[in-house]
């Protein structure tokens, strides 16, 4: 079945005969909701969202909640790449088809605004709504030509006595001694003292100093020493998928201190490393959109957006194309909720005379991260929270999924015989692998399978890389449909980029509303706190659109809440004596060798 069929079945149709029926019945009269409708909307209150992914449909949500009209127009299926995929996979036994991904979710403790949203979404059973079906996933491993490396993610007694597990000590022992040779102790001072820098720093100087400087340079990277390159190269490629040399230092050392302060627990109590206890789309979006239209919201999916018409200096209609021909879509605000790439091509001259700073938004750079999930026919715990392969050209991270699912697994999808999901994220398109010898963008979906499943299971060498892991437990696979293959072309093309926060981009990325007063935009590429292109950037990016409309109409409804970024309450005083001396010109205290 079509993923298009599929979606409007589960998100909209099925509202009369199923799961969301009962979704939204329980919707209607919980208590969990943000705020009241007894909110009076001014009178132009018709909001057009233009895009259903996480940032559009939380700007309807937030909208809706103050009164607002809102209908969400969607191409393709709600949910954007955050969704859960039903699989073309054999199916038996009355069972829902296996589910398939973009990519693993993976909830930092240091999200604010996602935990925010999940909380006034009514889930049966649950005190916080769909918050609660988010999990703890404790440790973290990595995965090398060595005994793997497993550590806790947090300093929390559950995650340390899992890690403490006698097995993975001695693992951990052995492959930590194959690293003691090669650590380079003067660039780890060095690294340390650069994070020390950074967080010490005032927030002007992370601004005005470390947007402008890459990661590389941030951390006095100059490629002399091959374990200090690989150190930084796979943090910055694994976890964000971004390049060093390209990569903002001030966006990848927020992300560090974001960690940092869920590790000692500054974060309201959230875990570091969290998961949702099933797939997507069951655990997060059905309940979403039973509960916008308990609100009242309307979805209409399969409208491709083909242009926006000026009129009078504002947006008169958009332009769509549905299954019963071509349409006008009118409103009083219309809001852009499309992904950074897409955006340009709505960017008429006219749209471009009445905004020119819109211009900037082709400057933004976008690269590859698609995922692949790979259905194992044993539900043995490989591993008990997130992993990395280490030495993966291809920068591979993934978790297996059944040990978080509150479902089992064989009984309720597929043919009875998958137990499990391994799912991955590949993180570099651009090198070759160990087997196909090409990078994985001219590999057919048939050559990524066959060269991830081996760097998974193999070290270079051929030899096995996780003990038990082989061939005989693999039932199938299926890789993230955004990745099509040209074999005429020999390459692939992606429908799904990530905008990756280069250094100096931040001038480059809107902050909601424009120049034209009924247009705004919401997605993960605007300046948003968490400052990375994430489910947590487009859930801010959707409080801003509404934020904006709310300014623009005149509401005098309360704003949806926008946190700021969290630091560490220790360096306050440097950090304020570090203002001054930004200002004044000078380094900071600690930056004694740049």
């Amino acid at each position: 079945m079509a993923e298009s069929e599929v979606s409007r079945r589960s998100f909209v149709k099925g509202a009369a005969a199923g799961s969301i029926a009962a979704a939204a019945a329980a919707a209607a009269g919980s208590g969990l909701v943000g705020i009241t409708n007894a909110q009076a909307a001014p009178a132009q209150k018709k909001v057009a969202v233009l895009g259903g992914g996480i940032a559009g449909l939380t700007a309807a949500h937030e909208l809706v909640e103050r009164g607002f009209e809102v209908t969400v127009y969607e191409r393709r299926a709600w949910g954007g790449k955050a969704r859960s995929i039903d699989t073309p996979l054999p199916v038996a036994g009355g069972r829902k088809p296996l589910p398939g991904e973009h990519g693993f979710r993976f909830f930092p403790g240091y999200y604010q605004a996602i935990p925010d949203t999940m909380s006034r979404i009514p889930f049966e059973g649950n005190a916080r709504g769909v918050q609660d079906n988010l999990v703890e996933a404790l440790t973290a491993t990595g995965a090398q030509s060595a005994p793997d490396i497993t550590i806790p993610f947090a300093l929390d007694f559950d995650a340390i006595g899992l890690a403490a597990n006698p097995e993975k000590i001695l693992r951990t022992l052995l492959g930590g001694m194959i690293w003691l040779p090669k650590l380079p102790i003067p660039d780890l001072v060095v690294l340390l003292r650069s994070l020390l820098v950074f967080f010490t720093s005032s927030d002007e100087r992370r601004l005005g100093q470390w947007e402008h400087t890459s990661f590389k340079d941030f951390v006095l990277m100059d490629g002399s020493n091959p374990t200090y390159n690989l150190l930084i190269s796979t943090v910055t490629r694994a976890l964000v998928a971004a390049k060093e040399e390209k990569a903002s230092a001030r966006t990848i050392c927020n992300q560090a201190e974001g960690f940092l302060a869920a590790i000692l627990h500054r974060t309201d109590g959230r875990f570091p490393d969290q998961v949702l206890n099933g797939p997507t789309n069951e655990r997060w979006f059905n309940p979403w959109l039973a509960y916008l239209q308990s609100q009242g919201v309307k979805f209409e999916l399969g409208t491709e957006i083909t242009s926006l018409e000026v009129a009078d200096g504002k947006i008169r209609a958009a332009k769509a194309t549905t299954a019963s021909g071509d349409t006008d879509i009118e409103s009083d605000w219309f809001v852009l909720a499309f992904a950074p790439e897409q955006v340009p091509q709505y960017l008429s001259p006219e749209i471009l005379e009445l905004d020119p700073d819109l211009e900037r938004i082709k400057k933004l750079e976008v690269d590859w991260m698609n995922g692949i999930q790979f259905y194992l026919n044993t539900d043995h715990r490989f591993f008990r929270g997130h992993v990395g392969w280490i030495d993966s050209p291809w920068r591979l991270t993934g978790i297996q999924q059944g040990q978080f699912w509150t479902t089992n697994f064989a009984d309720t999808y597929g043919d009875g015989n998958a137990k499990d999901c391994l799912s991955l994220c590949i993180s570099d398109w651009e090198v070759p692998g160990h087997v196909v010898r090409k990078p994985a963008m001219e590999c057919s979906p048939e050559e990524i399978a066959e060269e991830v499943w081996h760097q998974v299971t193999k070290a270079a060498q051929g030899e096995p890389l996780v003990p038990d892991l082989t061939d005989r437990q693999l039932h199938s696979w299926f890789l993230d449909p955004g990745y099509r293959y040209d074999p005429a072309a020999g390459k692939g093309t992606n429908e799904d980029y990530l905008m990756i926060n280069t250094k100096s981009s931040w001038e480059n990325r809107p902050t909601g509303p424009t120049k034209i007063p009924n247009l705004f935009l919401a997605g993960d590429y605007l300046q948003t706190e968490v400052d990375l292109a994430t489910m947590e950037g487009a859930c801010e990016g959707g409080r801003h659109a509404a934020n904006a409309i709310l300014d623009a109409a005149g509401s005098d409804a309360e704003k949806a809440v926008i946190l700021p970024h969290p630091t560490l309450k220790e360096f306050e005083g440097a950090r304020r004596l570090d203002a001054k001396r930004y200002a004044a010109g000078l380094p900071n205290l600690l930056d004694f060798k740049r």
